[in-house]
């Protein structure tokens, strides 16, 4: 029972559920703290994170381009530990269901459902495109997934406010360029030996090639793509505490976490000897800098306890999951 479990939620990869979590539950907190609410929310969360990247990873195998990826030889779909028909019965059911709390809860709390209900219908719409085959053909790729998560962070706002506004707006932005960055570089480094279609870093003259006895990675141009996004990234992130009002406190807090980021943009965009169980540890802390980084501005000294349950999330999961302080995806 308990094997069965692990395979299922390495199938949701229920690793990074904290990045969905964080990503609509701060918005939503800002302006709706009660706690029954949130705790609502964050069941929800966790299952359409679940349901969203099985699906993900449900289409990368059935159309092929899993099965010629070493990292994924070891995967439940991969070996067969899930069969194809449970996956889809699973997800498809689940995410059918999912659409109708998410319209109810839509309907129960914000204050304006019909634009809310916009970007719930965007988050899905956008998700479903890039999973279904975008992310694997399409050389824009990126731009559904961060349509995607945008809507998704938009839905949340206006769950819980009755207008966007300057800081829901930069917010937005913010998330726009998190996820941008998130696929469009690390996760199209992380793939680059599988000479993918979508795979818009070799446009810019990146590679991997043999080098002693190592790999060596050349960014080409993709350097300056990606420190130019995430510095985009991190400014909007700082924008938003100019806006906050937060104690000096947590201006060092949102100082560490901007530095953080930024060390971590400068190991993956340089050239250097490539190991990629290095490059996903090194994805994963830049990720979790980046998220935590707007927090302080948004829900104030309850940002501190939600990034520690957070990461201790993050890690604990990848051990129980993938033997490993990263995920093995």
């Amino acid at each position: 029972m308990k094997e069965k479990m692990v395979e299922w939620l390495q199938l949701g990869r229920a690793q990074t559920f904290p990045a969905d979590w964080l990503l609509v539950i701060v918005p939503f907190a800002h302006g709706q703290p009660d706690l029954f609410p949130v705790l609502l929310l964050t069941v929800f969360m966790w299952f359409v994170h679940f349901v969203s990247f099985a699906e993900n990873s449900l289409f990368d195998f059935t159309q092929g381009y899993d099965t010629t990826d070493p990292a994924k030889s070891t995967h439940p779909l991969e070996q067969g530990r899930i069969t194809v028909h449970n996956a889809i019965t699973g997800i498809v059911w689940g995410k059918g269901f999912l659409m109708v709390v998410g319209a109810a809860l839509t309907i129960a709390w914000s204050p304006v459902p019909l634009w809310s209900m916009v970007g719930l219908f965007m988050w899905y719409t956008w998700g479903t495109a890039y999973n279904v085959g975008l992310s694997k053909e399409s050389l824009l790729g990126f731009l559904p997934i961060s349509v995607c998560f945008t809507s998704m962070g938009a839905w949340a706002w206006l769950l819980s406010h009755s207008e966007l506004g300057v800081v829901g707006a930069v917010y937005l932005a913010f998330v726009f360029f998190t996820i941008l960055f998130q696929i469009s570089y690390s996760g199209h480094l992380k793939d680059l030996e599988q000479k993918e279609h979508s795979n818009i870093l070799t446009k810019m003259g990146a590679n991997i090639h043999k080098f002693g006895k190592g790999k060596w990675y050349y960014p080409g141009k993709a350097r300056h793509y990606g420190l130019a996004i995430k510095s985009v990234n991190i400014f909007l992130a700082l924008t938003l505490f100019l806006f906050s009002g937060v104690s000096d406190a947590l201006g060092i807090v949102v100082g560490f976490l901007a530095v953080m980021a930024s060390i971590y943009l400068w190991k993956l965009t340089k050239p250097r000897y490539y190991e990629r169980a290095e490059e996903l540890k090194n994805m994963g802390m830049e990720e979790i800098a980046t998220i935590f980084l707007v927090l302080p501005s948004l829900v104030g000294v309850i940002s501190l306890p939600l990034m520690l349950v957070a990461a201790a999330y993050y890690f604990a999961m990848n051990k129980v999951l993938w033997k490993a302080s990263y995920p093995r995806v």
